[in-house]
């Protein structure tokens, strides 16, 4: 967000979203967003493959994004049921569905896979040949 902090609940766990930070919710992924008083940002969907961090290649250890700025949730699940239940939004082909279940979403204990969502500080980006920081005096 540009402006006040988000709770984004997953299956995989909780991030707290920052102004200055990105966030990431691969396709596919169930989650909620928690917002915190005023908040104003930006959403961006992609319709192709999930994202990837790339290869540093040539660059090496010393540019751009670092994967270990990259954070993951925390590992949370929760085990409850609500008498009125959950709706569950999910979009298929462009199109919204909804559908009600008894048991909370994120009741997701473990999982086996490759892509969890993650957050990103967009301070701790430096440009090639940069001196901004990570410089030796």
């Amino acid at each position: 967000p540009q402006q006040g902090k988000l709770l984004i609940l997953t299956e995989f766990g909780k991030l707290l979203v920052e102004p200055n930070e990105i966030c990431v919710i691969q396709q596919g992924m169930r989650f909620s967003v928690e917002v915190f008083g005023e908040a104003r940002g930006y959403v961006l969907e992609v319709f192709g493959v999930h994202f990837e961090l790339p290869d540093l290649g040539p660059i090496g250890a010393n540019g751009l994004a670092n994967p270990r700025d990259f954070l993951t949730p925390v590992a949370w699940y929760e085990d409850r049921t609500v008498e009125a239940g959950y709706t569950v939004i999910s979009k298929y082909q462009g199109k919204l569905f909804s559908s009600e279940q008894d048991f909370s979403p994120f009741n997701v204990v473990a999982w086996h896979g490759n892509y969890a969502p993650y957050k990103y500080n967009l301070e701790n980006f430096m440009v090639i040949n940069c001196v901004a920081f990570d410089h030796a005096v």
